[in-house]
């Protein structure tokens, strides 16, 4: 059978409630099995079950619990979600890869390899994971939130299946981000491979918390193009989308590779000199997420972040006489007393918002950040962990699907923002 292909169970930490054996009645505190007070298995959340000793026959080594005659389990998983062992109703048994990554399915029950039960799937292929904010709840998976998909073993009935899902328009040798990624950028094989590694750099971020996916979908993408002189990019007011100007994008890698994401330069007004941040894809996109915020998180970035920034700049960097742009100017001895994270961050909300987003979306500027404006740099940090809570409500439940999602395919990791 499938089952025996699976793992011996490595880990002490299972369900809890009272399980039926036959004629008797046992405590389950933890995944152990007590009968009058002695431990006698083990019962693990995805419905496997190591026998100790007596009524269990030990020889037997480790069975899901459908396969143990008149057994059953009421109670909560280790992390306190409701728990009917067997499951309900009916579903397959076997081995899934979701999004490349390993997973059991028992009887139905979508399981890790720690034996953590994470989703559902049932005979036809459909698919239900769990609320990573809400274990409790389970998602119904549509063509935006679930992953590459493939399953082999027998359904319900112990006939063979087998089952495949591709996402739409998606490239089968690459991964979720890579593939978000170059749906974003329609020029993408016009572009050589140090630029394609430069866009995956700077927007990796976004696509693997499934940020840049919502973006997309409401607000657009990314192309080469010709814009107005003198800018690395443009995002358009009506459209959303984003023109890169194909010039001086070779020119922002350049100076991302020379001097890394954050450089200072000089201005033409002696002896002044500007910070810049050299991540021009991730500044556009910016703005496209600024788009996508709920009205009180612009309100509450521009009132309480930006404009008491802008008022401690005038104060401490006033701008030079016969300057005619805004940006941030400082000399050479004040480069660590800036108040923005770059001088063009300075010259509205807007631009704030986009380089603090550009800042963010690598390692190195993003500690920059957060030690320079912690204020925006928490909130960014919430946009990524929670965007649920921080874009436009109409985003909600798309989020909370897709990052479920994202969260059993090895996307959204728990160390995703120390990379």
């Amino acid at each position: 059978m499938a089952t025996e292909k699976l793992a011996e169970p490595t880990v002490d930490n299972g369900p809890s409630g009272f399980m039926q054996l036959n004629q008797n009645t046992l405590v389950v505190d933890h995944g152990k099995i007590y009968l009058d007070g002695a431990a006698v298995g083990f019962l693990y959340d995805d419905g496997l079950l190591k026998g100790l000793a007596a009524p269990f026959d030990p020889k037997q080594g480790v069975k899901t619990i459908e396969e143990l005659p008149e057994c059953s389990f009421k109670g909560i998983d280790a992390r306190g979600a409701v728990l009917e062992l067997p499951s309900p109703t009916p579903g397959p048994t076997g081995l899934l890869k979701y999004n490349g990554v390993a997973l059991n399915v028992l009887h139905g029950r979508i399981a890790t390899a720690d034996h953590r039960t994470v989703g559902l799937l049932d005979d036809k292929g459909k698919m239900w994971l769990r609320n990573h904010k809400n274990p409790s709840a389970l998602l119904e998976l549509d063509e935006y939130s679930q992953l590459a998909t493939s399953f082999q073993g027998i359904n319900s009935k112990e006939k063979p299946f087998v089952y495949e899902w591709v996402r739409p328009l998606h490239r089968m040798d690459r991964s979720y981000r890579e593939n978000e990624i170059i749906r974003y950028f329609e020029d993408w094989d016009k572009l050589t491979t140090v630029q394609k590694n430069y866009v995956l750099e700077t927007m990796t971020l976004w696509a693997q918390s499934g940020i840049l996916q919502i973006v997309r979908r409401s607000e657009g993408d990314a192309a080469l193009g010709n814009v107005r002189e003198g800018a690395s990019g443009v995002t358009g007011v009506r459209t959303g989308k984003v023109t890169i100007h194909k010039e001086e994008f070779e020119k922002e890698i350049q100076l991302y590779r020379n001097f890394g994401s954050v450089a200072r330069i000089p201005s033409t007004i002696k002896p002044y000199h500007e910070v810049r941040i050299n991540l021009v894809v991730s500044h556009e996109f910016g703005h496209q997420l600024e788009f996508t915020m709920s009205q009180a998180l612009q309100y509450k970035v521009e009132d309480d972040l930006y404009k008491p920034l802008l008022k401690r700049c005038d104060l401490l960097h006033p701008l030079p006489e016969g300057y005619k742009a805004f940006s941030e100017l400082i000399q050479l001895h004040q480069i660590e007393e800036r108040v923005f994270i770059s001088g063009y961050a300075r010259t509205s909300f807007h631009e704030y918002w986009a380089e603090a987003v550009a800042a963010f979306s690598v390692k190195s500027s993003r500690d920059v950040l957060k030690s320079m404006d912690p204020g925006v740099s928490e909130i960014l940090r919430q946009v990524i962990l929670a965007p649920e809570k921080n874009l436009s409500p109409k985003h909600e439940q798309e989020a909370l699907k897709l990052q479920s999602s994202l969260k059993v395919g090895g996307e959204l990791t728990d160390d995703l923002l120390d990379k």
